[in-house]
């Protein structure tokens, strides 16, 4: 019986270990403004067909700006949070 507990007791410390690092690893907060348009709480990668692209980066991570739609290409500018950048061949931006 006393094993039984143990186990018992180490699963549902694993189990809340687990959820608790899965909701906060990767959970981007604040906005994103892409030329102008505010997006909250962004994920993923955003196109634009709007020259120069403009982007502020009132996240809590860092995104990138690429030169190619989908973020292909190359990386035109890795943006810290609380920066924003005018990117004359930037097409896509990832956000973490």
């Amino acid at each position: 019986m006393k094993r039984i507990l143990h186990a018992a007791g180490v699963m549902a410390a694993a189990a809340t270990l687990c959820l608790t690092t899965a909701t906060s690893a990767g959970a981007t907060t604040g906005a994103l403004v892409l030329n102008g348009e505010r997006i909250t709480n962004p994920h993923g990668c955003y196109n634009s067909d709007r020259w120069p692209l403009s982007v502020g980066n009132e996240t809590n991570e860092a995104v990138t700006i690429y030169n190619g739609s989908d973020c292909s290409g190359s990386v035109e500018i890795v943006l810290a949070p609380g920066s924003t950048a005018v990117s004359e061949f930037g097409q896509s931006v990832y956000v973490p």
